[in-house]
């Protein structure tokens, strides 16, 4: 199907917005901070002439040591021959004024040489799959009933308009325009038309779907719509002798006033040819044909965008009545004999199983990660964390554009030798004149560190931003970033690689709550959008110029090792942009520094969003920070959100909090009084710019070492009291927005005046415990100023001279009684005239 570009996107849909507003204070609002649109509105920047994208891939594990192997998958669109080859990334940034810099050193490899492509689709979808069995094939006469809550209705999507967006609710690339029916049960083959389905159709009214194979459909369908972002409770039954069809809906409102209104429907047919039941059910989709190469499973289609819950299938006729008695939280004794399949979405969360209670063992398995732990029809207040009540978190929300893992078939491998160095490395696929990287993370070998000093890449925080289409929908948005335009334009014509991801939507407006490694990132490698992974490279950039040997960690690798790992080094450096953490990993640096680590938090608006990997399946970062605070709590059982609502400000152990961001323009620093402090003054020794420094960088506008996003000391919230203020960003750019946290627990004035603002990058140090220290640069684009003049700068300087000292195990010196402050940390009432119910991005 051809489609113009804006029947390419959506934007979030005001049903989001019913369903998140359990809570007054709820997130709702934000696809904010990052999305906004100030006052100044740049013109689009003319595509380059670049070659067109034939190859994009991943790489499986993305972090690996010596002895591991990696998986290489690609997509060679047209198919042909392309070769391969190994890289070591020292500089990925060939967008930004700095490009000259860019640097991949080739490394032999055993992989490398000329192979044979094909084309390997991405599909998309999630969904219970029940294996066929002797019960289920055996069925004749039979009822099946279910919980339902639409979010998306085919026929009533409106395109935005993509030349005057929403300022605040930029479109987002989805696949929303290819949505017809959406399946709520299946044992449908739809290439042969064989099999029953229970439907949605395109105006959301429920009908249900028989065939035969001979080409020929039945179809028995309500003549009204079910209503969205609402619960409905749905039937049908099938009587074998007459070949009778019955689908029922059964609104059962909980407000009294709904409930004056609530339709009960029903319509009646009777079918040309019996019932086929063969192949698996499913629920929430049917099967669509063969899937990718290493796919167990069909691929799904009519995928079912929405929450369902409590599917049951009985083994005959039920009667309105019976249906009417199936449709309450347990399942009635005296029809619990009926039934070969009673699917309890509560039990298993946390695993890819979906347990039958019927007694018939009909088990089913999740497919491509639909979102489980979420409020039930039968969710009554009295909890908002999931694990203390289960069988009110019994809904999961499917839709069609899930994925877990893209299964496609392995092009070639690449076992990590023992003698490699830990660094950051890719496979280089060439075909004609274009280049794809496929970036991979080589840590030392298991307690064997390579060096004093590591460098802590934030692959989640990649997976939380992997394939984000804002800045292909609205780059005005982002007029100071540097962006590989060939690559957004892939994106509006692949929409199925603009999925996954915390700041992408759904079809119909929620939120992603994953992101996944097992899947391409068009933005995580060398030439990507110059934001977090190819920004990060400006680092080892820089300790590859002064030969600073390092070792390479990644979240994953401390998530699951933790604080052991960490203390192998002497030095950690952060990435530019740690936001996404589990709440371990937040601890695990607090022990670190107060066990005599020395940690350089060298980005801003870090530890942030309180995160976790999946309980069972490698490869996914969970975040769940644009849920209302009911539906809050992870997979795991922990505390979604804000880190600052889990008892963690970032203030006690960085020295700094996030406080705003300006993608329109990056400032300088200038010296505060602490900079003269003598226990500081060597990190500013053989500085030349003067009081105010770093008015440069990668920010197209205007460079600065302060920009992007930026975090600032603030003693009220926790900043130890010896901390030094050593700089402070100058005057910010007017289109800044100002970050709040505190009570609420953060608030987000987006156009401050002149005296409103409060948003400032602050660069803070201060020792800890047994030898530690934190040095916290507060601002992401700091990285970005490293390079000027070819790493001869005030910025490096002092970056160098603090990795320097922290190399150093020579302990601080004591500090005077007078450089510990006597501040106030009551904390302070919420203006809630000012405050916008939302928070970072």
């Amino acid at each position: 199907m051809n489609m113009s570009m804006e029947e390419r996107v959506t934007n979030p849909l005001p049903g989001f917005l019913r369903l998140t507003g359990a809570w007054p204070l709820s997130l709702s609002g934000l696809i904010t901070i990052l999305l906004l649109t100030f006052a100044q509105i740049m013109p689009l920047h003319a595509a380059e002439k670049t070659p067109v994208r034939s190859i994009i891939g991943y790489a499986a594990p993305l972090s690996v040591r010596p002895g591991d192997k990696v998986d290489f998958m690609a997509n060679v669109i047209g198919g042909g021959t392309y070769k391969a080859d190994l890289v070591r990334v020292v500089n990925g940034d060939s967008l930004s004024r700095y490009k000259e810099h860019f640097r991949v050193d080739p490394v032999d490899a055993p992989f490398a040489g000329s192979y044979e492509g094909k084309e390997q689709p991405l599909n998309l979808g999630s969904y219970v799959q029940v294996e066929a069995g002797k019960t289920l094939d055996e069925l004749k006469s039979f009822t099946i009933s279910a919980w339902v809550f639409p979010t998306f209705t085919p026929s009533e999507y409106v395109a935005p308009d993509l030349e005057n967006p929403d300022p605040f609710h930029p479109p987002t690339l989805t696949i929303a325009a290819s949505i017809v029916d959406q399946t709520i049960v299946s044992r449908f083959d739809k290439v042969t038309g064989t099999g029953w389905a229970l439907q949605l159709d395109e105006q959301a009214r429920l009908q249900f779907v028989t065939g035969s194979g001979d080409g020929k459909l039945d179809t028995v369908k309500l003549t009204e719509a079910a209503r969205d972002w609402d619960w409905t409770y749905v039937a049908v039954s099938y009587d074998a002798d007459g070949r009778k069809i019955t689908v029922y809906l059964m609104e059962k409102p909980s407000s009294p006033g709904d409930k004056f209104t609530a339709r009960n429907l029903h319509v009646t047919g009777t079918l040309s040819k019996p019932i086929v039941q063969a192949g698996p059910l499913r629920i929430a989709a049917v099967r669509g044909g063969p899937g990718a190469a290493n796919a167990k499973q069909e691929k799904p289609v009519d995928v079912f965008n929405g929450r369902i819950q409590d599917v049951r299938l009985a083994n005959r006729v039920l009667s309105e009545s019976e249906i009417n008695q199936l449709s309450v939280e347990e399942t009635p004794k005296k029809l619990q004999p009926s039934l070969v399949g009673d699917w309890d979405f509560a039990q298993g969360i946390g695993s890819t199983i979906i347990h039958d209670i019927s007694g018939k063992e009909h088990n089913g398995s999740v497919i491509n990660l639909p979102e489980r732990a979420l409020r039930g029809v039968f969710w009554n207040g009295d909890t908002i964390k999931w694990t203390d009540d289960p069988n009110q978190y019994d809904a999961i929300a499917f839709h069609a554009d899930d994925i877990y893992n893209a299964e496609w078939q392995v092009n070639f491998s690449y076992t990590v030798p023992m003698d490699l160095d830990s660094g950051i490395y890719a496979a280089r696929l060439k075909q004609g004149d274009f280049v794809e990287y496929i970036p991979f993370f080589v840590a030392a070998p298991t307690g064997k560190p390579q060096a004093k000093l590591a460098v802590w890449l934030s692959d989640y925080n990649y997976l939380a931003y992997s394939n984000i289409s804002y800045i292909a929908t609205v780059p005005q948005n982002y007029s100071g970033m540097n962006i590989n335009e060939a690559d957004t334009r892939f994106l509006k014509t692949h929409l199925e690689y603009a999925t996954t991801g915390v700041y992408s939507l759904h079809l119909d407006g929620t939120f992603f709550d994953y992101g996944t490694r097992l899947r391409p990132d068009i933005h995580m490698k060398p030439g990507g959008l110059l934001y977090n992974f190819p920004l990060d490279t400006h680092l080892t950039s820089f300790l590859e110029h002064k030969g600073i040997d390092y070792d390479i960690i990644t979240d994953e690798l401390v998530d699951a090792e933790g604080l052991e790992l960490l203390k192998q080094y002497q030095v950690i450096v952060s990435s530019s942009h740690p936001e996404y953490v589990t709440p371990v990993m937040f601890d695990n640096v607090a022990d670190y520094t107060e066990q005599g680590g020395r940690f350089m938090y060298m980005g801003a608006n870090g530890w942030f969003w309180s995160a976790d990997g999946h309980p069972t399946l490698p490869g996914v970062m969970e975040s769940r920070n644009f849920h209302g605070i009911a539906d809050r709590y992870l997979t795991s059982g922990l505390r979604g959100g804000l880190m600052i609502e889990t008892g963690r400000p970032s203030g006690p152990v960085f020295g700094v909090e996030m406080s705003g961001e300006n993608f329109h323009g990056s400032s300088a620093y200038r010296k505060g009084e602490d900079a003269g402090n003598p226990r500081a003054t060597w990190i500013f020794s053989g500085t030349k710019e003067g009081d105010v420094f770093g008015d440069y960088g990668i920010d197209k506008v205007h460079g600065g070492a302060a920009g992007y996003e930026i975090d600032r000391y603030n003693p009220d919230n926790g900043v130890p009291r010896h901390a030094l203020q050593l700089a402070t960003s100058e005057p910010l750019r007017p289109t800044i927005s100002n970050t709040t946290l505190g009570i609420l627990p953060v608030s987000v004035k987006y156009t401050p005046s002149k005296g409103e603002i409060t948003a400032q990058a602050d660069l803070v140090f201060f020792e800890t415990a047994n030898g530690g220290a934190m040095f916290s640069t507060g601002s992401i684009t700091w990285l970005g100023s490293l390079l000027e003049n070819n790493f001869d700068n005030d910025v490096a300087r002092i970056t160098g001279n603090v990795i320097q000292r922290f190399l150093d195990a020579k302990p601080f010196p004591a500090i005077p009684k007078a450089d510990i402050d006597d501040v106030d940390r009551a904390a302070p009432e919420p203006e809630y005239d000012r405050a916008i119910d939302t928070t970072k991005k």
